[in-house]
């Protein structure tokens, strides 16, 4: 598959989620909230460290400084506060499991930037569908302040494709071989795929 095609076929299986979901608003937000707030910077500075294309740097650079400047964390905590969603221990006990096996893709050094990379662009490109919708349901919670969502609406689009390039161009950096990780050879397309279902059930169990 290619790198468009895996992307595809996340957007498929989230839309599917997004639309299926009869969970609450408020419950949406601060599941999705306690997931994303601090991990998404975390995930993208375990991924820094590994990567190996210029392009693939510095794409992840540029969009940490954006998070940083613009303190995307906070923004996203007024949001949650906004709809009355501020999460919850249940919360982030939901997500647990999900989050742990994203944190698992950066214990193995010889293909942690490839899945960071992976995890990245799938999350940045399947935002364009979970983003309106929690700005949906922030308005039917009460929110009148749409910082997060507008912004993220805006700047994903941006990113998402810098994203897909940037995966493009680490899958130039000797991946095609078999990379040896727990005393057998798995080839590059086994951590794609693994990345980008880490990333779709992570959406799944905010949705559940």
């Amino acid at each position: 598959m290619t790198v468009n095609e895996h992307i595809s076929k996340a957007k498929s299986q989230i839309e599917k989620i997004v639309r299926k979901c009869k969970t609450d608003s408020r419950t949406i937000i601060a599941r999705y909230t306690a997931a994303v707030a601090v991990n998404f910077t975390d995930w993208i500075g375990k991924t820094i460290p590994w990567v190996r294309h210029e392009i693939s740097y510095h794409t992840l650079v540029d969009n940490l400084r954006c998070e940083s400047a613009n303190d995307h964390v906070g923004m996203l905590l007024r949001f949650a506060k906004l709809c009355n969603a501020l999460p919850e221990s249940d919360d982030f006990a939901q997500t647990y499991e999900e989050v742990s096996a994203i944190r698992h893709l950066f214990a193995e050094p010889a293909t942690a930037g490839l899945a960071g990379v992976v995890l990245c662009a799938v999350l940045e490109n399947v935002s364009e569908i979970f983003i309106p919708d929690l700005a949906g349901r922030a308005k039917s919670c009460g929110c009148t302040n749409f910082e997060y969502t507008d912004v993220h609406g805006e700047a994903d689009i941006k990113h998402s494709k810098a994203f897909i390039d940037a995966v493009e161009a680490e899958l130039t950096m000797g991946y095609r071989e078999p990379i040896f990780v727990t005393a057998r050879p798995q080839y590059p397309e086994f951590h794609i795929v693994r990345s980008r279902e880490c990333a779709v059930q992570l959406i799944a169990k905010i949705y559940e």
